[in-house]
C-alpha cells in the first residue's frame, strides 16, 4: 500500500513537470528513490497505480495520441490545489531529509512550535471527539476549556485548531503553543447530544487576511508604489485582491475582506511603499497607529 501511494505521488508530481510516455515512466521510476525495492513496473500494474491516483487526488492522466505521452488533463485546476500542493511538497522535502545537515545551501525557517499536538487534535477531528484542555492567553488567566475541534490551520509558523467551545456554545480559535494538558473528554463525547456546528473550513477564513475573522468584509482600495506594487503582483496580499490601475510609479489594488488587527499589521509590514485610499476609516486607524509608533520612538 504504502509503495503504491509513493508511486501515485512521483507519478502526479512527475507528470506535472511535462508529459512522458510509458517507457519514459518505466525507465524513471526503476531510478526513482522513491522506488525503494527498485522494482520493475508493468503495464497492468501501472494502469490500475494511475487509476488510484486520479481517484486519490482528483487528477485526470490521459494517454494524448497526438504526442503518445500520458499527461494531466486538468493542469491548471491541480495547480491552484492547497492539499496537493502540500502532498507534492512534502515528498520533494522527503527526498532531501535524510542528509539536510549535510547541504550548507539549503536554509530552513524554525518549524512551527506544539506541531505535536496536531496528531491527537486531527484524530479527535475525525472521530468528533470533544478535547480538554488548559489554554494560557497572553491577556488571560489560565482557563479550562472543553472544546469540539473542527479544523487545523497553519498561519505564519503558527497551528491554530478552530472549533465550538462547549461550554460557551461559541465558535474559538486557539493557538496549539498556547494549549497545556490536552486530552480528549470521554465522559462528555460518548453522551449522545444534539450538538451541531456551523464551522464551514473552506468558507471560514474566506474574507479573512489570517486567522482572526471578526467584523464584517469591506472593499479595500490600496496603493502599493514602485518596486512593491510588482512584489503584491507576484504574491498578492489576499485571494481577492484585484488590479485596477497600473502606471510605471505605482499600482492601485481593490480587496474584499475584513480589516483586522493582524491585516493592518501586513500593510505596515510594506512600511511607506504601501498607503491604504479607502475605506477612511481604515486610513484614519493606520494614520493613528503611525502616530503612535512616533510618539513611542520619540520617547526613547
Amino acid at each position: 500500500m504504502e509503495s503504491k501511494y509513493k508511486f501515485c505521488v512521483w507519478l502526479i508530481d512527475s507528470l506535472m513537470r511535462k508529459p512522458l510516455t510509458f517507457l519514459e515512466i518505466q525507465q524513471r521510476w526503476e531510478q526513482s528513490a522513491s522506488n525503494d525495492e527498485g522494482a520493475k513496473l508493468f503495464e497492468r500494474s501501472f494502469n490500475r497505480y494511475r487509476r488510484h491516483a486520479e481517484k486519490l487526488f482528483e487528477v485526470f492522466i490521459i494517454f494524448d495520441k497526438r504526442i503518445g505521452k500520458y499527461t494531466i488533463a486538468n493542469l491548471d485546476d491541480l495547480k491552484g490545489n492547497k492539499f496537493l500542493g502540500w502532498i507534492l511538497s512534502s515528498y520533494r522535502f522527503s527526498h532531501i531529509a535524510s542528509d539536510i545537515r549535510k547541504k550548507p545551501y539549503v536554509k530552513l525557517e524554525a518549524a512551527a512550535p506544539a506541531s505535536e499536538l496536531l496528531d491527537p487534535i486531527l484524530e479527535a477531528i475525525e472521530e468528533k471527539t470533544v478535547l480538554n484542555f488548559d489554554y494560557k492567553s497572553h491577556y488571560k488567566d489560565v482557563k479550562k476549556v472543553y472544546f469540539l475541534p473542527v479544523f487545523v490551520k497553519l498561519c505564519q509558523q503558527r497551528w491554530y485548531v478552530i472549533g465550538m467551545n462547549i461550554k460557551t456554545g461559541q465558535e474559538r480559535i486557539y493557538a496549539l503553543e498556547r494549549i497545556q494538558h490536552l486530552s480528549k473528554y470521554v465522559e462528555l463525547s460518548n453522551q449522545k447530544k444534539n450538538y451541531e456546528h456551523t464551522i464551514n473550513p473552506d468558507e471560514y477564513f474566506h474574507h479573512s487576511f489570517g486567522v482572526i475573522n471578526e467584523g464584517e468584509p469591506q472593499l479595500i482600495s490600496i496603493r502599493a508604489y514602485w518596486p512593491q506594487n510588482a512584489y503584491l503582483k507576484d504574491v498578492p496580499l489576499h485571494s481577492s485582491q484585484e488590479l485596477l490601475r497600473d502606471t510605471e510609479d505605482y499600482s492601485d489594488f481593490e480587496l474584499y475582506l475584513r480589516p483586522t488587527y493582524d491585516f493592518i499589521q501586513a500593510l505596515l509590514a510594506q512600511r511607506e511603499k504601501v498607503v491604504v485610499l479607502e475605506p477612511s476609516s481604515l486610513k484614519t486607524e493606520i494614520k493613528a497607529v503611525i502616530k503612535a509608533m512616533l510618539r513611542e520612538y520619540e520617547a526613547c
